[in-house]
């Protein structure tokens, strides 16, 4: 996006934005910087009417929301003409690779025409030794031109190659920042910064917390091995992926213990939740590769709490894994609300 205002106009329209960054708690970086300067703006309705939304639903623009709103609607030009300029990229090698080996084709074609017309050449009726010697330099030079242009081939698919695989690992090094790589969920450090940045918000709503642990785990593994203690927390996050849409934010917290939070959304609607998804986990069946069995053991313990008045981010997390632990004291397999 290309912003045309003149100094004063800019000036203006920072002063209108950074009191709402303030008031909704929201980081002062260059990023959000440009998406409120571009929502007092009122440039993009759009843009606008989706801020709007997350500030109803979350009391303030959550990170993550706001880098996605950001990429769509403020660098949307500038990511399509780069996502136009890798494509073209790519489509050169391709048209380079598809080039190249039809050079090879040719080049290996032509060069056993030669050596069958030097065959014919050396039959005794034709044998003339200057010709001969011609012939066979010009059949020793077509090699070598075929094979280099077989090395070329091989350059090129080298280099297709290692382009593909650095594509991948700037995919790969974009979601590792923010994604568990087992469970596919959001990882700890997502959840801290939006967690302190909901909690912290001017305009407060309720705020719930689960914490949940798949129960007697070491001993799943023990029993079953690590690979398949692998599949029960990829089963885990898939269903919390898959019964925890927008704006409810599961993740990976450690381990075997996953976390959601809740904008909007009290302590006896987290309890709903909770129970749902027990529900679910304990409906999981896993079958072994080697035997066959059906593994239908598999259970969670869960703690919820809601964030009161005065309350810090690493009290109310103590407060869901009290009552997270008393769920499990209490025979696992259940849910569990703090009182206060």
């Amino acid at each position: 996006m290309k912003f045309a205002d003149n100094t004063n106009q800019a000036a203006e329209l920072l002063r209108e934005a950074i009191p709402l960054m303030v008031k909704y708690n929201i980081p002062p970086n260059p990023l959000n910087y440009a998406l409120w300067y571009t929502y007092v703006s009122r440039s993009m309705p759009d843009l606008n009417q989706r801020l709007e939304k997350a500030l109803e639903t979350y009391g303030t623009c959550p990170n993550r929301v706001g880098e996605q709103m950001f990429r769509e609607h403020i660098i949307h030009e500038e990511v399509e003409a780069a996502n136009e300029f890798e494509n073209g990229l790519l489509k050169m090698v391709e048209q380079l690779d598809q080039q190249a080996s039809s050079t090879a084709q040719s080049t290996e074609d032509y060069s056993a025409v030669l050596e069958h017309s030097l065959e014919a050449f050396n039959e005794p009726s034709n044998k003339t030794e200057s010709l001969e010697e011609v012939i066979k330099e010009l059949a020793a030079s077509t090699r070598e031109v075929s094979e280099t242009t077989k090395a070329f081939q091989r350059q090129l698919d080298a280099a297709q190659a290692e382009i593909e695989a650095l594509r991948n690992e700037l995919v790969k090094t974009r979601q590792d920042a923010h994604q568990d790589p087992l469970t596919g969920l959001f990882n700890r450090r997502v959840f801290d910064a939006e967690f302190e940045q909901m909690s912290q918000s001017a305009n407060k709503q309720a705020l719930s917390l689960i914490m949940l642990d798949v129960d007697h785990f070491k001993r799943f593994n023990d029993t079953y091995g690590h690979l398949m203690g692998d599949k029960v927390l990829q089963y885990v996050g898939k269903m919390l992926r898959e019964n925890c849409p927008e704006p409810m934010l599961p993740v990976r917290f450690g381990g075997e213990e996953f976390a959601i939070l809740l904008p909007n959304t009290d302590i006896d609607q987290a309890y709903e939740v909770a129970e749902s998804l027990r529900a679910k986990i304990q409906a999981i069946r896993i079958r072994q590769r080697r035997s066959g069995d059906i593994i239908s053991s598999i259970t969670a313990s869960f703690g919820i709490s809601q964030l009161q008045p005065g309350q810090s981010d690493l009290e109310l997390v103590d407060v869901a894994d009290r009552a997270l632990y008393k769920a499990k004291e209490n025979g696992r397999n259940r849910s569990e609300r703090a009182l206060g």
